[in-house]
């Protein structure tokens, strides 16, 4: 019999720690629930007694946010799974980082795909570590131009300042990231995803598969729809359709 993946769940609402754990014990056997709590400091005292392998963690709960009790742990050594009601600064940090969440009402379908990403990953918690280390370090910053994003590649994931990022060109299920080191990497993500989390980093679509740091705009030709020169001598496309829009946006800079 394969080792039981030890869990912790921690929640402020008692009837979400009930609802989860009782989800947990009928629909993903392969997890054994070794304890609950209800609030950080308490989190932190059974996290710290009972090591577990996984914790499912609320984000808003009384005397400090999941995101405070993962900075006071320091080092972590366990999967992390965030349960949350709809938030969309905490998703936009989680998608940023490249960490597992989940909505809730929790979905047994996305909870056992949750679980099997744990247990598949075994005693392995490296790439959980770097996304936590990220998500924390993100969230600790005043200054978004030196927030780093995950870009998994087919193989792993990169974790590269947003300041860093050039450009991102679409192409199909896939998104080309050049980078200001001259580097180009292939993510597995689509253009509009890019475009949804880097919208507020002054990232702006120029074009259907053109993604553009505004900042790293070297110069602007005045032909066609218009084209603008980026830091690294690239051409790029303006639409018609978007001129106004990225004119606009270059004017503010």
């Amino acid at each position: 019999m394969s080792k039981k993946i030890r869990t912790i769940v921690i929640d402020d609402e008692e009837n979400n720690r009930v609802n989860l754990i009782s989800l947990l014990e009928s629909y993903c056997k392969e997890v054994e629930v070794v304890g609950q709590a209800k609030n950080a400091t308490e989190g932190f005292l059974l996290i710290r007694e009972v090591k577990p392998d996984l914790l499912f963690l609320d984000i808003q709960m009384p005397g400090g946010t999941g995101f405070e009790l993962l900075e006071m742990l320091g080092t972590i050594e366990f999967s992390v799974i965030f349960a949350t009601a709809y938030d969309n600064y905490a998703i936009k940090a989680f998608r940023f980082s490249a960490v597992d969440y989940l909505l809730k009402p929790i979905n047994i379908l996305e909870l056992q795909s949750a679980v099997k990403k744990v247990s598949d990953q075994g005693l392995n918690h490296s790439t959980s570590t770097k996304g936590l280390a990220n998500l924390i370090e993100n969230n600790a910053l005043p200054n978004s131009s030196v927030k780093k994003i995950a870009l998994p590649t087919a193989d792993q994931l990169i974790y590269t300042p947003v300041s860093e990022i050039i450009r991102c060109e679409g192409d199909s299920n896939y998104t080309h990231i050049y980078l200001t080191s001259g580097e180009h990497i292939l993510v597995t993500r689509t253009l509009k995803e890019y475009d949804e989390l880097l919208s507020e980093y002054d990232f702006i679509r120029t074009h259907q598969s053109h993604l553009i740091n505004i900042h790293l705009v070297k110069k602007y030709i005045r032909r066609d729809g218009g084209v603008l020169v980026m830091s690294d001598d690239h051409h790029v496309a303006i639409s018609r359709s978007r001129k106004d829009e990225v004119l606009s946006a270059l004017s503010k800079l």
